[in-house]
């Protein structure tokens, strides 16, 4: 067996095919996992789309008891998780823009062909150039896939280590069909349509291998609405930076309570609240296995500091039990400083010896 495939694994039946003039062998296996619970978490993972930022999401905790419709208390612990991938999402925008052009090339070759005969000078060097520009546009598709796929996956297998490394139990994530891109925004169009659904089956993949339960909530007005005082009277502000608050932008939000942060961020903070808030409404479709989160349940968001690390002076001192980075016995000496400073020594140059004789 190869290294990664558990010693209890059920082999399947194998598949034999051809690949670049090689005989390649598929040996899929299947292994037993266990089934996530999609109710009673205290602990879960929200996660926003974003356009250059693929995933934004936040660790929340529920404090309060599980008691359905009479609210809780959801405290977020302040940390942004950020999956950035500008550089490959400008380079499928490339690719994509080098595709559609390519396509254009191909059909206008296609438009031209039927008006010229066989005989004619010209038809021989137009069909040519109609082959290379369908092999090229097909070269192209390829290579779009190979991206979609592996960036599909490396973004599932971060979504899955930042919940295993914070000891979530369930990931929430914006549900798909909820989700429009209106207005000019072509790039988060394409991005949705074409990589966003292969994030959310490997997500699924890997989640049900770790035994975390992976559900969908409402993406209506997640990034409209304050996580702080809620819906309240009006809708965020967004700006372009938090140091530029009179230029219109999308990425950072600002609020009349004090809130300031970046707009995909408190949008996971409301994902996140939705979910552990309306795990009471989870459904589970009987055809596929997906869950998801019908009612939308609104709730604050509070956010917990994180305590600070101690310095290397206090663990010292927790450890010795005395300060050494003081010296009470000279007086006047300089406080937290155990010790005079050493002196350089002067930098001597060195004749070279002479050559011997």
């Amino acid at each position: 067996m190869p290294p990664h495939v558990p010693a209890h694994a059920t082999w399947c039946t194998p598949t034999l095919r051809v690949a670049a003039h090689r005989l390649r062998v598929d040996l899929p296996f299947t292994i037993p996992v266990p089934t996530a619970s999609a109710v009673g978490h205290r602990v879960g993972l929200g996660l926003d789309w974003g356009v250059n930022t693929l995933l934004t999401g936040t660790v929340a905790r529920l404090t309060d008891p599980l008691d359905g419709h009479a609210g809780g208390r959801v405290v977020s612990d302040g940390r942004m998780l950020r999956y950035d991938a500008s550089a490959i999402s400008a380079k499928l925008h490339r690719l994509r823009a080098h595709r559609e052009r390519l396509a254009a090339k191909r059909d206008h070759y296609a438009a031209l062909l039927p008006g010229l005969r066989t005989p004619h000078p010209q038809w021989a060097d137009l069909h040519n150039r109609h082959a290379r520009a369908a092999i090229e546009h097909d070269r192209v598709c390829a290579r779009i896939r190979r991206l979609n796929h592996a960036l599909a996956w490396s973004a599932a297998r971060w979504a899955v280590d930042q919940a295993i490394a914070t000891g979530a139990g369930v990931i929430y994530l914006e549900d798909l069909a909820t989700l429009q891109a209106r207005g000019h925004r072509k790039g988060n169009a394409r991005l949705s349509g074409q990589v966003r659904g292969l994030v959310v089956a490997a997500i699924r993949h890997l989640a049900a291998k770790a035994g975390i339960a992976v559900v969908t909530v409402s993406a209506r007005g997640t990034s409209k609405y304050c996580p702080r005082c809620g819906t309240g009277t009006s809708a965020l502000q967004h700006v372009a930076a938090p140091d530029r608050p009179n230029r219109a932008g999308w990425k950072w939000a600002r609020c009349t309570c004090g809130l300031s942060a970046d707009r995909d961020w408190a949008a996971a903070e409301r994902i996140v609240a939705r979910g552990l808030l309306g795990q009471a409404h989870t459904r589970t479709d009987p055809a596929t296995g997906h869950r998801t989160i019908t009612v939308v349940v609104e709730g604050n968001v509070s956010r917990a500091r994180r305590p600070r690390a101690e310095a290397r002076r206090v663990r010292r001192a927790n450890r010795t039990g005395r300060d050494t980075f003081t010296r009470p016995d000279r007086a006047g000496s300089t406080p937290g400083k155990g010790r005079p400073t050493p002196k350089r020594p002067a930098h001597q140059s060195h004749r070279p010896c002479p050559p011997p004789a």
